[in-house]
């Protein structure tokens, strides 16, 4: 399991080094591994004193708990009664749901409000890890609805190329999951070519019907945008 944080230090003891440590860190017990390296030594009449030494992992429950707090804290001023769950899907990827009747307030129009939340979430917990970590939010199953809407768009997109003549379609911006499910679902379509144009969090698709001509090189470079 890739780690997301670890720690060396130092102090007189074992007991002080992780007193300290929980303190410093807001750290529950339970939400670490440890393992001493040196226990150290008190010396002889503090001659040869040495100190101790040990290696603390942080856990993905500390993350989990922490990115619990970090929604709660903001979600909270739309609705005091929303819920929070925080699960982490591998040691990179951690996906909170909020379910309460201010939801809809959190989601906002085409879901701008939610993707903003995400974005603040995953900087926060990115500052907390030595690792790069991904930060996913759910309101109310608002990503399984939303991922039969990004169907009927890709449908409409590929009407339009093939019934109204048009060269390209580009569709709005989305988010990265969106984005990623539009690329998905065209790799079935041998006829059309898509890619991904433009910066956060304005970055949108373009489905392009397929040149006969098109060339391998053109088709890798696209390749590195379908994101």
């Amino acid at each position: 399991m890739k780690r997301l944080k670890k720690l060396t230090i130092t102090g007189k003891s074992v007991e002080e080094i992780l007193t300290v440590f929980e303190e410093d860190y807001n750290v529950m017990k339970g939400e670490y591994d440890y393992q001493v390296i040196d226990k150290g030594s008190a010396g002889f009449l503090g001659i040869f004193a040495r100190d101790a030494v040990v290696e603390i992992t942080i856990k993905r429950e500390y993350y989990e708990r922490k990115l619990k707090e970090f929604v709660k804290s903001i979600v909270s001023y739309f609705d005091p009664e929303i819920n929070v769950e925080v699960e982490s899907k591998n040691p990179r990827i951690f996906v909170a749901k909020i379910e309460g009747e201010g939801i809809g307030k959190i989601i906002g129009k085409h879901g701008k409000g939610l993707g903003a939340l995400q974005h603040i979430a995953t900087i926060f917990l990115n500052r907390l890890s030595d690792t790069k970590v991904s930060v996913i939010i759910d309101a109310g199953d608002y990503r399984e609805k939303r991922k039969e809407l990004i169907k009927k768009i890709v449908k409409n997109a590929l009407e339009q190329l093939r019934e109204n003549g048009a060269k390209k379609v580009e569709l709005d911006p989305m988010f990265s999951f969106e984005r990623r499910l539009v690329h998905e679902i065209l790799k079935r379509y041998k006829d059309v070519v898509s890619y991904s144009v433009g910066i956060e969090p304005y970055r949108y698709v373009v489905i392009e019907r397929r040149d006969k001509h098109d060339s391998f090189k053109t088709r890798k470079s696209r390749t590195f945008n379908n994101r």
